[in-house]
């Protein structure tokens, strides 16, 4: 019998929009000579996932640390001579006005009437607390990684979470939008898996959700 679902937050619960690239092209507005935002934006997402993998292997930093450290190492790379410490301003800023997706606070609160409900993000722990409070999204308990220590997909930033909440592997359901950190990760330890393709994106033949939803509604009938 399944008692708690967690869920992912940002792609999942709370859209991030185009808000990254937006960042992005304030970013380079800065700089003298052109530069593909889209191009940067993809380095940046790599470098991100990197040092992310970084962080779990060595001393921990919370993502904001990492976002600055991808910066400088962009900088680097297009030879910008810029503050980067100043420039990141312009992506801390698109942390604070996301919007939840039209499905979610209804579910949330019909799941909630059946299971325990938290997150677990790979955020820090402020931006995601503010956004859920200006779109009163309300859980029963908050799992960041600047809690946990770890980034997903690490198999401690999952473990931590069964542990906090005192249930069995068999009891758990992990929502989330992305194959590595919501599907392939919790899939290492036998959890059961719910893949959200908004976008009906999905096509990976090596990492098999359990269930595929389109719309977040579309947990409340699932047999779990």
């Amino acid at each position: 019998m399944k008692k708690l679902i967690i869920f992912d937050a940002y792609g999942t619960l709370i859209s991030s929009g185009n808000s990254s690239i937006e960042s992005c092209k304030k970013i380079l507005s800065l700089q003298e000579k052109e530069i593909d935002p889209y191009e940067f934006y993809g380095k940046w997402k790599k470098l991100h996932r990197k040092h992310i993998d970084e962080s779990n292997d060595n001393t921990f930093l919370c993502e904001w640390d990492i976002f600055t450290k991808d910066l400088r190492c962009l900088y680097e790379i297009y030879k910008i001579n810029r503050p980067y410490k100043e420039d990141i301003k312009y992506m801390f800023e698109t942390q604070f006005n996301r919007k939840v997706f039209d499905d979610v606070l209804q579910t949330i609160n019909i799941l909630k009437e059946k299971y325990r409900i938290v997150i677990g993000s790979t955020a820090d722990t402020y931006p995601l607390l503010k956004n859920m409070k200006d779109n009163n999204l309300d859980v029963d308990n908050v799992y960041t990684s600047e809690i946990i220590k770890k980034y997903k997909p690490h198999m401690d930033f999952y473990n931590y979470i069964i542990k906090k909440e005192n249930v069995n592997i068999d009891e758990v359901i992990f929502v989330g939008d992305s194959l590595l950190d919501d599907i392939y990760g919790p899939k290492q330890l036998n959890i059961t898996t719910v893949l959200i393709d908004r976008n009906n994106m999905y096509n990976d033949k090596n990492i098999k959700p359990d269930y595929i939803i389109n719309s977040l509604k579309e947990l409340i009938y699932l047999d779990l």
